[in-house]
């Protein structure tokens, strides 16, 4: 289990105590205390090693005070387990989340990872209960991979992963200053790797007023966006995997931006299409990947409905 540790003295005791009583199976928790610039934390890297005596379970490692992907990397460039899961210094888990995620992967040895659905803690707000209502309703890899440009499709840290696919897909090292939950995701499907949901919630993300998810800096809708162009790049530029123009449909200000995203990059783009729910239907190039961008999922559905359900994502591919 690698654990990042950064200013989590209060919250860090359950979380650890979370893992560590996890029912039918053996675990060993790797914590990973991520220091301020000063060197400096909270209180808990005294914590941890007070923890440490008696508890062979548990090892501490000092990180290189470089974000929580950094602390991840270093844990996992310390680990030999076959299997590799993930827990947040605030977050809580029932005692049977590893037992489930083990099971699921020991019944489908074709599979890469496991995730399962997630819950929610601490400040409850309408807009995270719609997003994570979202990404719990999407169960398979087929729909993760094909929503993947919209948002996160799953948190990673709900995920139990063979140690093999998670330096396949490159680890826990970012390809630009954005978030490594996005970052991780688009790289795990670029590599082909195989993942299903649970469909039972065995994580639970504890949310705060100040959370880097609503205060913008790495989260910023301009950051993400750059990250989901760089990676439509990587599928489909013209030195990409799958070479394929594009024709980005929106409106307003998101059809610009998209467009002037994609632009930054060696991409073919066909003349962008402004469409609203109501009007007709935009075209359907041969040959043209139509990239839809809108954020409201009403918007989605209306325009799958006025294209007459085209096969997504092969003719029809979602981002936000």
């Amino acid at each position: 289990m690698l654990l990042p540790v950064r200013r989590a003295r209060r919250t860090l005791p359950s979380a650890v105590g979370d893992v560590l009583a996890q029912r039918g199976v053996e675990v060993r928790v790797l914590a990973v205390v991520d220091r301020d610039a000063d060197g400096r934390d909270d209180g808990s890297a005294a914590w941890l090693a007070e923890g440490v005596t008696g508890e062979s379970r548990l090892i501490v490692l000092d990180g290189p005070g470089r974000g929580a992907a950094a602390a991840l990397q270093l844990a996992l460039e310390h680990t030999e387990a076959e299997l590799v899961a993930h827990m947040e210094a605030d977050d809580r888990c029932p005692p049977d989340r590893l037992a489930r995620l083990v099971a699921a992967l020991a019944a489908d040895p074709t599979l890469d990872g496991v995730v399962s659905r997630a819950g929610q803690i601490g400040a409850r707000t309408p807009g995270m209960r719609r997003y994570l209502d979202w990404q719990n309703a999407l169960l398979s890899g087929a729909r993760m991979a094909a929503e993947r440009f919209v948002e996160i499709p799953a948190l990673h840290q709900t995920g139990l992963y063979r140690r093999r696919a998670l330096l396949a897909a490159g680890g826990y090292v970012p390809r630009g200053d954005w978030p490594i939950d996005i970052d991780f995701w688009f790289r795990w499907f670029e590599q082909g790797l195989s993942v299903v949901k649970l469909p039972r919630v065995l994580y639970h993300w504890r949310q705060h007023r100040a959370q880097s998810t609503r205060a913008g800096g790495a989260h910023a809708l301009d950051v993400l966006r750059a990250a989901k162009a760089d990676a439509l790049a990587r599928l489909f530029g013209r030195a990409g995997r799958t070479p394929r123009a594009l024709r980005v449909v929106s409106t307003g200000a998101t059809l610009r931006r998209w467009t002037d995203a994609l632009a930054a990059h060696d991409v073919e783009l066909r003349a962008p299409c402004a469409w609203r729910p109501g009007q007709a239907p935009p075209a359907l190039d041969d040959d043209a990947l139509l990239l839809a961008a809108y954020g409201m999922p009403s918007a989605r559905e209306a325009l799958r409905v006025a294209l007459g359900r085209p096969a997504e994502p092969e003719r029809l591919l979602f981002c936000a």
